[in-house]
């Protein structure tokens, strides 16, 4: 499928088109609204990343080749079962243990992903089917609204986003809530809370100084009822053992875990980890420890790149 965007090594791109004006495309004149701007509009398919949630992967590019590879294929049994998870990757003792004793020799953990895979990407589409025959409207004219974060596009060219049926297909009344809100709501999906692409469920500006402090930034999670809502909403799913958390078959690997054990040439985890937990000061744990908080959704992870914003306005590894 053709996409509007793409990236290649370091570079976003796109492909666009004259933007609409009226019932086709405007003239030069009115597409150039000034010397710097000028309507576009696409003529392929935008791909969107929900962001505050990971999904179980479909499938995932695999070391040693890096193709990627469907999550049923059974190179994934060999990979896991074999131990090449171990290889080639720098592991701490402790993560590998951790992860170890989770997997329990690997045997299940392709087929355990691709169960939880397939349950979320049918929760998906059944919220959106939903939402098209609640607004009466076909797929042609169904429309969807977006809301971001602090960033607009991940590295595989997708708009980083909260995705909801447009206003226009729900009346006031109804509660409306993201499909990434939702999924957490039914358990399908782990939370994934990405300092600084938070709000909505974070309010303000996460660059400023006042609120990265330490005393700033708890006043601001204790303020932002969205994100306590969300949390909340995977601590419910956990107590009635739904979804990911589900008793008899939970959820092995969360999806950032395959990630980084899949991917070629990685270090592990590398995004540092705030535990959202009460009364943990200021302190930030380093990637290799993201584990040591118990609760997936007491986990806001911190790229690298931002930590030293963090510890100069008063926070500790």
């Amino acid at each position: 499928m053709a996409k509007a965007l793409w990236t290649s090594g370091t570079l976003k791109m796109g492909r666009f088109m004259f933007g609409k004006y009226g019932a086709g495309a405007g003239s030069v004149k009115q597409i150039v609204s000034d010397g710097d701007t000028v309507l576009l509009s696409t003529p392929d398919n935008i791909s969107s990343r929900f962001l505050g949630i990971d999904a179980a992967e479909m499938g995932f590019n695999l070391r040693p080749t890096g193709n990627y590879v469907k999550i049923d294929n059974p190179k994934w049994d060999a990979f896991f079962t074999s131990g090449a998870w171990k290889t080639d990757i720098t592991l701490t003792p402790d993560l590998q243990n951790h992860l170890e004793g989770r997997m329990a020799g690997g045997a299940m953990v392709a087929a355990n992903h691709h169960k939880h895979a397939m349950a979320a990407q049918r929760k998906t589409e059944e919220l959106i089917e939903a939402d098209i025959a609640a607004s009466g409207r076909t797929k042609e004219s169904f429309a969807f609204f977006t809301s971001f974060g602090n960033e607009f596009m991940d590295g595989y060219g997708r708009l980083l986003c909260y995705l909801h049926a447009d206003k226009d297909n729900w009346t006031p009344e109804q509660r409306k809530l993201s499909y990434n809100e939702l999924l957490l709501v039914a358990g399908v999906v782990a939370p994934y809370f990405i300092y600084p692409n938070i709000q909505p469920f974070l309010a303000g500006s996460p660059f400023a100084s006042a609120q990265v402090q330490p005393a700033g930034f708890w006043a601001a999670i204790a303020g932002a009822a969205r994100l306590r809502a969300a949390r909340k909403a995977v601590a419910n799913a956990r107590t009635n053992r739904s979804g990911i958390f589900d008793n008899a078959d939970p959820l092995i690997l969360l999806p950032y875990e395959l990630r980084f054990l899949a991917r070629s040439g990685s270090s592990g985890p590398d995004r540092f980890v705030i535990d959202l937990g009460p009364g943990n000061g200021n302190t930030i744990l380093r990637p290799e420890k993201y584990y040591t908080v118990a609760n997936v959704e007491d986990r806001l992870f911190i790229p690298k790149e931002y930590v030293p914003l963090f510890l100069q306005n008063g926070w500790t590894l």
